[in-house]
């Protein structure tokens, strides 16, 4: 009967450990920081006690980021050919996650490309015929200016004004002969005047011939002015088409085809490369969400990973405005976790956070993310432990 008490007594002290044991952690206040890792009953509820040197409290080891689903980007759609992943595995940046069947984005891309050569061999088609003009437009221009110094050369007034002298003397020769007529019918005794009405008569004939000449000078004159004139609008004109040509350039079209290919190219070949779906940093895979053989198009979630690129951060929670009284960001912490009780991690605070809660009269709470240093331990999120800040030195 005597043993029979002690057995039972002994459960009920078993049952009343587990329950103390499975309860929650309060953050306490430790003179020993050797305290860390030790069985919870190490650690039993206390009041806020004053300044110390550093500060217990339970959590879990976190990412600083949300969960998010993966799928492929813009302009990929096609049959979902490989998933290269599982959930629960890490993946760094860059590895492949998913691949579709890229044919048709293969095949976009080989007509953007010939789309876009053949724009650019009709602008350097352009390009050379463009060429050929302007050089065709500085010929005439130099043919033009040519023709205009060899007719500036032979443009002269000479012959107008010999033709003028030519006429006045033409016309003294007829006053002269004219005179001598007069004066031979008057003189007495009266004498033969036929001579001098002859000399009179062809001095005439002298001065209409001067005449006729000197108007047919004056025509040519007029006449190689004109031309001078044409020689000189030549060249202006030909100065005009050569700048216009070399203003101008070739037609803008030319240009805009190749813009409007070299985008088509672009988009094209990022709609192939968004055919490998790649992790975009280093993360752990919560879940595969498509099947392959399916079809998939842009925005359908394939993979949902959480990012661990930055490490993970230790984080615990529901710390009264006491307990982190002294505890300020930059302050060394060690964390001691479960799963790896043997081997304790150093790590900073990096922020103290507060919690709201929107229960009137209830004590504000915080939460402390500690932020580890490099391990070689495989951390994953969700391992649970305690941690020690050191508030003072």
């Amino acid at each position: 009967m005597r043993k029979s008490k002690w057995i039972l007594a002994l459960i009920i002290a078993a049952v009343l450990l587990a329950g103390c044991a499975g309860g929650p952690r309060q953050a306490v206040v430790s003179d020993s920081p050797a305290a860390v890792g030790a069985d919870a009953t190490s650690y039993p509820t206390l009041p806020p006690a004053p300044t110390g040197k550093a500060i217990a409290a339970d959590g879990r080891l976190t990412s600083a980021y949300s969960n998010v689903e993966i799928g492929f980007e813009d302009g990929a759609s096609g049959e979902l050919l490989t998933i290269a992943v599982k959930a629960g595995e890490t993946v760094e940046k860059g590895d492949l996650l998913a691949l579709i069947d890229d044919a048709e984005l293969q095949r976009a891309v080989d007509e953007a490309q010939l789309t876009l050569d053949r724009a650019t061999a009709d602008r350097e088609e352009a390009l050379r015929q463009w060429e050929r003009d302007v050089a065709d437009a500085e010929k005439a221009l130099a043919d033009a200016e040519r023709t205009l110094t060899i007719a500036r050369l032979e443009f002269s007034d000479t012959s107008l004004e010999e033709a003028r002298n030519s006429l006045k003397w033409a016309q003294k020769g007829e006053s002269d002969r004219k005179a001598e007529y007069e004066k031979a019918q008057t003189m007495w005794p009266p004498i033969p005047v036929d001579s001098y009405r002859d000399s009179w008569y062809r001095a005439i004939d002298e001065r209409e011939m001067a005449e006729r000449r000197l108007a047919d000078a004056e025509d040519a004159y007029k006449a190689e002015a004109l031309r001078l004139k044409g020689y000189e609008a030549d060249v202006a004109e030909a100065e005009q088409n050569l700048a216009v040509l070399k203003e101008d350039g070739i037609d803008a079209s030319y240009d805009r085809a190749i813009v409007d290919a070299t985008v088509e190219l672009v988009e094209a070949q990022e709609a192939l490369d968004h055919a490998r779906l790649t992790a975009p940093w280093k993360a752990i895979v919560l879940s595969v969400n498509a099947t392959p053989g399916t079809t998939v198009s842009a925005g359908v979630s394939i993979v949902t990973l959480l990012n661990i690129e930055d490490g993970l951060l230790f984080v615990t929670e529901n710390l009264s405005e006491q307990h982190i009284a002294n505890v300020y960001p930059g302050q060394r912490a060690v964390v001691t976790l479960r799963t790896f009780a043997d081997r304790s991690l150093e790590g900073e605070v990096e922020a103290v956070v507060p919690q709201v809660d929107e229960t009137e009269g209830a004590d504000a709470r915080f939460t402390v993310r500690v932020r580890l240093s490099a391990t070689d331990l495989r951390l994953l999120p969700g391992l649970t432990g305690r941690v020690e800040i050191y508030t003072e030195d």
